[in-house]
C-alpha cells in the first residue's frame, strides 16, 4: 500500500479538500478573528482570538452520529471514517483524514488505523507521522491528551494546521528563540504557566531512516519533559492530561488540570496563542480574565 509523504501528501490534502467542499462532506465553521496584545517583559505578543459562528452545528452533528450506534458512548468517528474525508495512508499504523468541522483551512488529522486510547503517552510512531506531515507542509502539530486537555474523541489522533510562508509561527515563538536551546536541552520559557520546551529534531532529508531517527529523538525528549513536569505514567499505562505542540523548530508540552475555565474551553491551540470562543459573551469573558490568566487557570499551579 502506498504511503503519502512530501509534496504528494500536501497535494492530496488540497485535492481532497476541494472534493469534500463540493460534496458538502467538509463542514467548515466560519469564525470572526480578533487580535489581543499580551505584554510579557519586553516582548509584545499578538494572540489570535476566533469567535466561532456556529459551534452548535458541530455538537448536533456529533450527537446525531452517536445516536446511530447501539451504545452512544462507544461512538468512534474514525471507525469507520467518512470516505470523503480520507486523504491517504501515512504509515502502517496511521492514516490522514481531513478535520470535518475545520476552523482553519487544510486542518488535517493523523489517526491510528486501529483503536488506541488518546490518553496513552505518545510513542515513536506518533512522532514519525508528525514529522511526515511537517515535511509535507510547514505547520503546527498538536495533541490533546485526554478530556482535561481538550480532547473530545477517545480514538488516538494528532492534528496539524498549516503555517504559510508569511507566518512567523506562533506568538510564543519569539520567546522560545530567545532561549538559545542547545540540542536536546529542555527549558522553561517566561510564559506564566507550567511547560517545557526543546528544539525539534527535524530531518534535513526525506530518507526514511533519518526521519525515523529524528522521530525517536523527539520522542525521547518528550518523555524527558513528562518526567520533568512530574507527569508520571499511571498504573493503567495512561498519561496524566497534557498538551503537546510541535513545529519544525520547537516541541513543547503543557500539563493540564481541566479542559475549561468559566466555560471557556482550551485545547492545545491555546498554548500556541490561538483561542476559540463560542460567542461575543465569551469574548467579553475572555477579555475580563485575560488570555494568559485563562491559560494559567487550566494548568496546575
Amino acid at each position: 500500500m502506498t504511503h503519502l509523504s512530501g509534496a504528494t501528501l500536501w497535494q492530496q490534502v488540497q485535492a481532497v479538500t476541494k472534493s469534500a467542499i463540493c460534496s458538502g462532506a467538509l463542514e467548515s465553521i466560519p469564525t470572526r478573528c480578533f487580535e489581543r496584545q499580551v505584554v510579557l517583559g519586553s516582548e509584545i505578543m499578538r494572540l489570535q482570538i476566533r469567535v466561532v459562528a456556529n459551534l452548535a452545528r458541530k455538537s448536533k452533528a456529533t450527537r446525531d452520529a452517536a445516536s446511530q450506534v447501539k451504545n452512544p458512548g462507544d461512538f468512534d468517528p474514525f471507525l469507520p471514517y467518512e470516505p470523503a474525508l480520507y486523504v491517504g495512508e501515512l504509515t502502517g499504523h496511521y492514516r490522514c483524514l481531513l478535520n470535518k468541522f475545520n476552523v482553519i483551512d487544510h486542518h488535517i488529522l493523523m489517526v491510528t488505523k486501529q483503536f488506541a486510547d488518546q490518553r496513552e503517552p505518545l510513542n515513536d510512531e506518533d512522532f514519525l507521522v508528525a514529522l511526515i506531515c511537517l515535511q509535507a507542509q510547514p505547520g503546527l502539530v498538536f495533541f490533546n491528551g485526554g478530556p482535561d486537555a481538550g480532547s473530545s474523541i477517545t480514538h488516538r489522533h494528532l492534528q496539524m494546521i498549516p503555517l504559510t510562508d508569511t507566518d512567523s509561527g506562533h506568538p510564543f515563538e519569539q520567546l522560545f528563540k530567545q532561549l538559545s536551546l542547545p540540542v536536546d536541552n529542555i527549558k522553561k520559557s517566561p510564559l506564566p504557566f507550567p511547560h517545557r520546551v526543546t528544539r525539534t529534531h527535524y530531518p534535513i532529508s526525506n530518507l526514511p531512516d533519518e526521519i525515523r531517527r529524528c522521530a525517536e529523538r523527539n520522542c525521547r525528549n518528550y518523555h524527558k519533559i513528562l518526567n520533568e513536569l512530574k507527569l508520571d505514567i499511571l498504573a493503567d499505562g495512561l498519561a496524566p492530561a497534557h498538551n503537546l505542540l510541535m513545529t519544525r523548530d520547537h516541541l513543547w508540552v503543557v500539563p493540564r488540570n481541566q479542559g475549561s475555565f468559566n466555560h471557556l474551553a482550551i485545547n492545545a491551540l491555546g498554548f500556541a496563542g490561538t483561542i476559540l470562543v463560542k460567542d461575543d459573551h465569551q469574548l467579553t469573558q475572555l477579555d475580563q480574565i485575560g488570555c494568559l490568566e485563562l491559560l494559567k487557570s487550566v494548568t496546575p499551579d
